[in-house]
């Protein structure tokens, strides 16, 4: 795997774990709530990190939205090394789901890597607080 990709391997492909995502996912939100992050935790023998990114249609049209999940994808996959850190460490899967709140096409027609990078790592900080506190509480 190499350092700063995104291979398919990485990539949520499974239905049963978006339905797990859904059914049994914690949610955070960024800095200005404008993304949040549904993520799942579960102990395995091997590690990986997989990642998908959802945006409604009703956010905009399909190029304004295949720009976004663009940008949220680069911003992760360079900016993911301290969630895969922790995976690694301790021997777990990590499912994330980024997904829009109120991020669209009217409030921000025009998107900027740098807006969209700052919510990303806004995020993933949050994710390596929240998984911290939940390892040093339950042991995994």
């Amino acid at each position: 795997m190499k350092k700063f990709s995104l291979s398919k391997n990485e990539k949520i492909k499974e239905k049963r774990i978006f339905e797990k995502l859904f059914k049994s996912g914690k949610t955070i939100l960024s800095e200005n709530k404008s993304l949040n992050v549904v993520y799942l935790l579960e102990k395995s023998d091997d590690f990986c990190v997989k990642v998908a990114v959802s945006i409604s249609k009703k956010f905009g049209n399909s190029v304004w939205r295949n720009r976004l999940k663009r940008l949220i994808r680069n911003a992760y996959r360079l900016n993911k090394l301290d969630i895969l850190e922790i995976a690694r460490t301790r021997k777990m899967s990590v499912y994330l789901l980024f997904s829009s709140i109120s991020i669209n096409k009217k409030n921000s027609p025009k998107l900027t890597y740098k807006e969209i990078e700052i919510q990303v790592i806004s995020l993933l900080q949050r994710l390596k607080n929240k998984i911290e506190s939940i390892i040093e509480n339950k042991n995994l």
